[in-house]
């Protein structure tokens, strides 16, 4: 009788766990050491391969920065393209839109707590490195185009002479949320911090309807 072959698992199946281990030790890298003191070795070690198996994967830093940047953006925006879409209904208005896309980023933030950091520290890192930029291309832009396309479904919420400002406005604080989340020991003060922006689109963090949300109290960057 001739010996039967035991049956292993694909290789394709083991190429992309690899890969994947290789993107989340990339990125821990990245956020505690920064790009410029993050060597390959340093990222092989991390995901416990030799570097000759990282570079049968990458080529360069540079290379597995790119990924590890556009694995997040697909991630990350298709979760934010699903609440834009379906978060409130068809009848929505724009700041029942937005509140349910900032739901969406509060949970990332809190399943994942190296998010928060890692885009922190790539929304720096692409600012200073040219090169970097040139490299993700058109994901740079990612959070503008995606604030741009929601607020073009809603004409009649934000002014065509505004609406350059008010994405803006967007970018800079779905972005500073991110790094304020980077920089909180818990996720009870960003969650907090994210109820208090609805409240303000929703018009009642000020004034006479002003009424303190669940964890409206907690105490500053704890």
């Amino acid at each position: 009788m001739g010996s039967v072959s035991r049956l292993g698992r694909p290789p394709a199946t083991d190429s992309a766990r690899t890969r994947k281990r290789i993107l989340d030790s990339a990125r821990s890298c990245f956020v505690t050491h920064g790009y410029d003191q993050t060597t390959m070795k340093n990222i092989a070690a991390e995901a416990g391969i030799t570097a000759g198996a990282l570079y049968h994967h990458f080529t360069s830093k540079q290379d597995l920065f790119a990924a590890a940047y556009h694995r997040h953006q697909v991630e990350a925006f298709e979760a934010f393209e699903i609440a834009a879409e379906t978060s409130v209904g068809t009848t929505a208005d724009l700041a029942e839109k937005i509140s349910g896309i900032l739901d969406v980023a509060g949970d990332l933030h809190e399943s994942d707590r190296r998010l928060a950091a890692f885009i922190a520290v790539a929304t720096i890192e692409l600012h200073r490195h040219p090169e970097l930029r040139e490299l993700v291309g058109d994901a740079a832009r990612t959070v503008p185009r995606f604030f741009d396309r929601l607020l073009s479904a809603y004409p009649e919420a934000v002014a065509e002479a505004d609406r350059a400002a008010v994405v803006n406005m967007l970018v800079a604080m779905f972005n500073g949320l991110s790094v304020f989340a980077a920089g909180t020991r818990g996720s009870t003060t960003h969650r907090a911090a994210i109820e208090a922006f609805k409240r303000m689109l929703a018009g009642t963090l000020f004034g006479t309807q002003a009424a303190a949300a669940p964890g409206a109290n907690a105490s500053p960057r704890s």
